[in-house]
């Protein structure tokens, strides 16, 4: 008997009409959000997963326009109030005000420049204050992109359909760890998206697809997730062909504990029905040394060589 389809992983059901992939192959969800009401809380969730360029652009962007606004003020209260402050065109007052709000700011505090008067020193001792505040939250965006986990998983470019054992082929794809971190307690789950078979109707069907292995104590090596064709399984009288006219999509959802960090992760990853090399196996990735030591080739992951189907 066939397995029957499961419930909806999340990723919707009901479509109009055919749709591209459900995981991109960078591992985001390809979804486009529109519609989304801001929030301050954005803020923080965005510079934490902007790219670093773009957050050294912006802590600059930020540290500018502090010191311009806080420069605008000194220069209104007059720079003569300022011991060493420079008098003369705008910009040049503009200037000297704005240095030495950068030395409040960061209390550096050259003595060269200080308050010479009280409303001055008021708006000195307020930017003070201030700078503990930002400088207290950059130190710990800053520590948050940097604890924030990356994981490198490195997921085959193809899966294959490939001969198994006991006269039955196998859906497989392989993954690895390419950063030298202990990887443990890694869970895989597997998915399978198609389309319903009317031409009229673009409904997704979920399979999930059981694992000969789900469950690694430790990802050492490289790890080939193996989905057995049996009498059961979805994939069971399905051809290339069909893969592909009913825009099937494998999704694989990796769970694991990095030792090195102590954090959990999650990695995704997809295969559209004309990334699957059918008729296929994955070169062995790992040799023995006269030794004894084991050697993983990470530069073999995306081999493959022709394979006779069951």
């Amino acid at each position: 008997m066939a397995q029957r389809p499961t419930s909806d992983p999340g990723f919707g059901i009901k479509y109009g009409r055919a749709t591209g992939r459900i995981v991109n192959r960078d591992g985001n969800l390809n979804v486009l959000r529109r519609g989304e009401r801001f929030h301050p809380s954005d803020i923080y969730h965005q510079l934490l997963t902007i790219s670093w360029t773009k957050y050294f652009a912006f802590t600059v962007a930020a540290y500018v326009v502090v010191n311009v606004l806080f420069g605008v003020v000194y220069m209104l209260l007059g720079t003569e109030n300022i011991i060493n402050g420079k008098n003369g065109d705008w910009y040049e007052e503009l200037a000297s005000a704005m240095f030495f709000s950068a030395q409040t700011l960061t209390t550096v505090g050259y003595g060269n420049l200080a308050p010479g008067s009280a409303w001055v020193s008021l708006v000195a001792a307020l930017e003070a204050m201030a700078g503990l505040f930002i400088f207290g939250i950059f130190t710990g965006l800053a520590f948050g992109r940097f604890s924030r986990i990356k994981p490198r998983i490195l997921f085959s470019e193809v899966a294959v359909v490939a001969p198994y054992k006991d006269g039955k082929n196998g859906f497989m794809l392989r993954l690895a760890n390419e950063r030298d971190s202990a990887i443990m307690d890694a869970r895989a789950t597997l998915f399978m998206v198609m389309q319903d078979e009317n031409g009229s109707s673009h409904n997704r069907r979920y399979y999930e697809l059981p694992l000969e292995l789900d469950h690694l104590v430790s990802l050492a090596l490289n790890w080939t997730l193996v989905h057995a064709i049996t009498l059961d399984s979805p994939l069971y009288g399905i051809s290339h062909q069909d893969l592909i006219a009913r825009n099937a999509e494998f999704l694989v959802i990796l769970n694991a504990f990095d030792d090195t960090v102590g954090q959990h992760f999650y990695s995704r990853y997809s295969y559209k029905g004309n990334e699957v090399a059918w008729g296929s196996k994955y070169e062995q990735m790992f040799t023995t040394t006269e030794h004894g030591d084991v050697e993983l080739h990470i530069e073999k992951m995306h081999n493959t060589i022709p394979a006779e189907l069951y």
